[in-house]
C-alpha cells in the first residue's frame, strides 16, 4: 500500500475540496492513530464498499449523494471485525489480502430529503479522513458568508463556545451543523436545532450542568446538548433536571443508570 508523505508532490495534488490529506485503501488504521467514535465524520475513500444493514446493494439516491460527497456520520452501535457474512455484498474495492481482519463501523449515510437516512457499515481501511466534533467550529471560515449570517445555528457556534469554556468542556456540533461543517454541504436550516456533544470523561455535578442548560436556553435557536462519558451519552437536560433515573445510550443500546459515569442499572 502507498502513503502519501507530507511535503511531497502527490500530497498537494491529493489536497482537494476536502481540506485534508487522502490515503490509498489499505489496511493501515487511523491517520491520527484513534478509532472513531459516535458522532465522528468520516471521509469515504471509497464509498461503494459501503455495505446497507438492510442487506442488498446501495440505493441510488445514496450512490448519487456519496459520489458528490462521499461524507457519513459514524453511529453508536458496536463495531463488527471480520466479513459481516450476513450482509452479503459484492466486493469492489482493492484489499491488501495480508492485511488483519477488516475492522467495519457503523454509519449513516444523509440524503437529499429531510430525514432520509441510511444505516450501514463502512470498513475502517476505506476511510480517508475523520472529523470529531471538537474539530468542527475551526471550520465556520470555510463556508459562505450568507449561510453564516442566515443560518442562527451557525452565526451562534462562538456565543456557544464562550458559555461551555465556563465549564472546561471540550465540546462540537453535530447533527445538520456538524455535518454541514464538516463536508460543507448546506443542509442547515433557518429553523434548525443546534444539537452539541459536550466530552465529560469526569464527573461533573448536576449544579454546574444546571448553569449551563440554563444558559444554552437563553440562546435565540433550540440547543439539544448532551454529556458523553466513557460509558455513553445522557442527554444534558435530563441530567440538570435532577431526575434520579436516566437514560444512557450505550454501543450496546439504552440503559437505565443513576449516574452515567458508574453505570449499573439494566439495559433497557
Amino acid at each position: 500500500m502507498t502513503v502519501v508523505h507530507p511535503g511531497s508532490p502527490a500530497r498537494r495534488t491529493a489536497e482537494d475540496q476536502h481540506d485534508g490529506p487522502r490515503r490509498r485503501v489499505g489496511p493501515l488504521a487511523a491517520l491520527d492513530g484513534r478509532l472513531p467514535g459516535a458522532h465522528d465524520l468520516l471521509l469515504m475513500q471509497c464509498p461503494s464498499s459501503l455495505r446497507p444493514l438492510a442487506g442488498g446493494e446501495l440505493p441510488d439516491w445514496a450512490r448519487a449523494v456519496l459520489r458528490a460527497h462521499p461524507w457519513v456520520t459514524v453511529g453508536r452501535a458496536p463495531a463488527v471485525v471480520g466479513n459481516p457474512v450476513d450482509l452479503p455484498h459484492p466486493q469492489r474495492c482493492t484489499r491488501d489480502p495480508e492485511a488483519a481482519p477488516e475492522l467495519w463501523f457503523p454509519v449513516t449515510v444523509r440524503g437529499p430529503r429531510p430525514g432520509q437516512r441510511l444505516d450501514a457499515l463502512a470498513p475502517w481501511a476505506a476511510v480517508a479522513r475523520t472529523l470529531r466534533p471538537e474539530q468542527l467550529p475551526d471550520r465556520r471560515g470555510h463556508l459562505a458568508p450568507e449561510r453564516l449570517a442566515g443560518i442562527p445555528a451557525l452565526a451562534l457556534l462562538p456565543e456557544v463556545g464562550r458559555l461551555v469554556a465556563d465549564h472546561r468542556l471540550p465540546w462540537g456540533p453535530i447533527g445538520a451543523v456538524g455535518y454541514e461543517l464538516g463536508s460543507g454541504v448546506p443542509v442547515a436550516g433557518p429553523m434548525s436545532p443546534l444539537r452539541l456533544v459536550l466530552r465529560a470523561p469526569q464527573p461533573i455535578s448536576r449544579r454546574d450542568a444546571l448553569q449551563l442548560r440554563r444558559a444554552l436556553t437563553k440562546l435565540p435557536v433550540p440547543v439539544q446538548a448532551e454529556l458523553e462519558t466513557r460509558h455513553g451519552s445522557v442527554q444534558l437536560a435530563e441530567y440538570a433536571s435532577g431526575a434520579l433515573g436516566l437514560t444512557l445510550l450505550t454501543p450496546d443500546g439504552p440503559r437505565e443508570v443513576h449516574d452515567p459515569w458508574f453505570p449499573r442499572g439494566p439495559f433497557a
